[in-house]
């Protein structure tokens, strides 16, 4: 498995993927506050219903949204949010190999590669929630207060690991931009 990860980090240290994977995330990003516009004005956002924990909070936020919102959620979730995973996982991954490999090739060391691998492990976790949010979504006046759970630890888990990579991104950009002239791995 060692020998996969890194043989994918050497594969994705390439600053052309980054940037198009980038791109790529912002699209996602901007197809789903588009699709997000549909849910009435006032009431609370994908994340909150993401980090109900209750079926009661659930319960609350999709008497909010209304059928209509709900429907436009469902949507999103079918059409951007499993496509969605994969965009930001190589965004992550691939700016965490990039910025740090190295222009003398040195093998990365197993923490870097655990760290590498963290944005697809979000990225399962992603998938987990949003398919148990399309399972409690399709009989919502009875919701199985174990599956919102679940989807919530899913989602918590989820954005957890995305704000760690986010924040390893910026060290090892500062520490690049900080620490004098290290040149970066593959132009590519």
């Amino acid at each position: 498995m060692l020998t996969l990860i890194r043989a994918l980090y050497t594969r994705l240290a390439v600053r052309r993927l980054v940037v198009q994977a980038l791109i790529l995330t912002t699209l996602g990003l901007v197809a789903s506050a588009l699709l997000d516009a549909r849910r009435p004005t006032d009431s609370p956002g994908a994340v909150a219903l993401q980090l109900a924990f209750s079926s009661q909070a659930f319960a609350d936020i999709l008497r909010h949204w209304g059928t209509e919102g709900v429907r436009a959620y469902q949507r999103s979730t079918l059409s951007i949010d499993y496509l969605f995973p994969i965009a930001y996982a190589l965004c992550l991954s691939s700016s965490i190999a990039w910025l740090s490999s190295g222009a003398d090739s040195t093998e990365p060391g197993r923490g870097m590669l655990l760290i590498f691998a963290l944005p697809w492990a979000a990225a399962l976790f992603d998938y987990a929630e949003n398919t148990l949010h399309l399972i409690l979504l399709r009989q919502t006046e009875q919701l199985s207060a174990t599956l919102v759970l679940l989807a919530s630890v899913a989602a918590a888990v989820k954005w957890g690991l995305i704000a760690f990579c986010v924040g390893v991104i910026l060290r090892l950009l500062l520490g690049s931009f900080g620490g004098g002239s290290r040149q970066r791995g593959r132009a590519g």
